[in-house]
């Protein structure tokens, strides 16, 4: 490892760049403290008004269709040659979840000849999250978010009960900020809120990308 590390930075110094410095994940997690900020004020985190409010999901998108299937289906058609696809859960993850991802990652690829990923967020932030906002602009996303079926509390000060939110609201914050980062970069996002049956409603919109 300790090898890899010092090739890394003698092509840096070849290359000229700081192979080190990740100024656009840190813009995801500035934008994600002012979420935080902004729900200890409000009680709420700042969310747009959905492009769709379906009955499982609430969909956020620049594309149109009357059904989520439908502004998934718009969204892909951007895609161009060179392009990739990467699928961001920002959920609790699951086997069930896992295959899902899979299956709807593994569609995208087949249908449309196109480079494919999928991660938990937001601890890919740190491995791919320079990547996707850094790079020339090639990726498109696909978020996944959710209200976590059990979740805790956040001590305000530690050995104390206080708590002004709980880790769901940290998790959304930081897809919601890494969202607004992706879009101050001009990169192509779609947001799916899940409302209840993650896997089960990952798994339908498989099947609406064909087969």
């Amino acid at each position: 490892m300790f090898l890899w590390e010092v090739a890394t930075a003698v092509a840096g110094v070849r290359l000229n760049i700081n192979p080190f410095d990740q100024p656009n994940v840190e813009s995801a997690k500035v934008l994600a403290r002012q979420m935080v900020v902004a729900y200890e004020k409000e009680g709420k985190l700042p969310d747009p008004a959905p492009t769709l409010e379906a009955e499982r999901m609430a969909v956020y998108a620049d594309t149109s269709g009357d059904t989520p299937g439908a502004l998934l289906r718009s969204f892909l058609d951007q895609i161009k040659a060179g392009d990739y696809v990467t699928l961001q859960a920002y959920v609790q993850p699951t086997d069930d979840t896992s295959a899902a991802l899979d299956r709807l990652r593994l569609r995208i690829r087949d249908q449309y000849r196109v480079a494919t990923t999928s991660s938990y967020g937001p601890r890919f932030l740190h491995s791919t999250g320079q990547l996707h906002k850094g790079d020339a602009g090639n990726g498109l996303f696909i978020q996944f978010t959710s209200t976590p079926p059990q979740d805790a509390p956040i001590p305000d000060e530690a050995g104390q009960d206080g708590s002004a939110m709980n880790f769901g609201v940290l998790i959304l914050s930081q897809a919601l900020g890494d969202r607004q980062a992706l879009l101050d970069n001009g990169r192509r996002v779609i947001r799916f809120h899940l409302h209840s049956d993650v896997a089960g409603d990952i798994a339908a919109l498989a099947d609406e990308v064909g087969g």
